[in-house]
């Protein structure tokens, strides 16, 4: 996960003030009082937050699922769309890992995707990558250059 989303979100939550946030806070916070993404940006990083589970839907809106511990924001803060946007378009390794799994332990791809999702129920805030190279070193497939 880039660290410019959460960022984005650590701003979001210092400036409302809390860790759940209608759509309309979102875009009046970060398209109109901010002016830092423009209405389609904002629904676009939204998807991706979504896609990343650094946000949950909620009944009323949004709820921040992921850590933003550890992150800073200074004041003169400007967030990157073009880094969130690229690292969600960034190859994902997991096919590939799949892939490895699959030629390595003679599983069928269905059955490598069944374990990956069972490790992410055990544990929701588990990327798919992440997920997918923990069932790899499970079946002694060395996965060290995607790490």
């Amino acid at each position: 996960m880039v660290d410019e989303i959460r960022k984005l979100l650590l701003y979001l939550k210092n400036t409302t003030g809390k860790y759940e946030f209608t759509e309309a806070e979102i875009m009046a916070t970060l398209a109109i009082k901010t002016r830092f993404l423009t209405p389609d940006q904002v629904k676009e990083f939204l998807r991706i937050c979504l896609e990343q589970r650094c946000l949950k839907q909620t009944d009323n809106g949004y709820a921040i699922t992921c850590s933003i511990n550890g992150i800073e924001v200074g004041l003169d803060y400007r967030p990157d769309f073009d880094a969130i946007v690229n690292e969600r378009d960034v190859e994902d390794v997991t096919e590939t890992v799949v892939a490895l799994i699959t030629e390595r332990t003679g599983m069928s791809k269905r059955d490598v995707i069944s374990e990956i999702n069972k490790i992410r129920e055990k544990n929701p805030f588990l990327s798919t990558k992440v997920a997918s190279m923990v069932i790899a070193r499970l079946n002694g497939v060395d996965v060290e250059r995607f790490v």
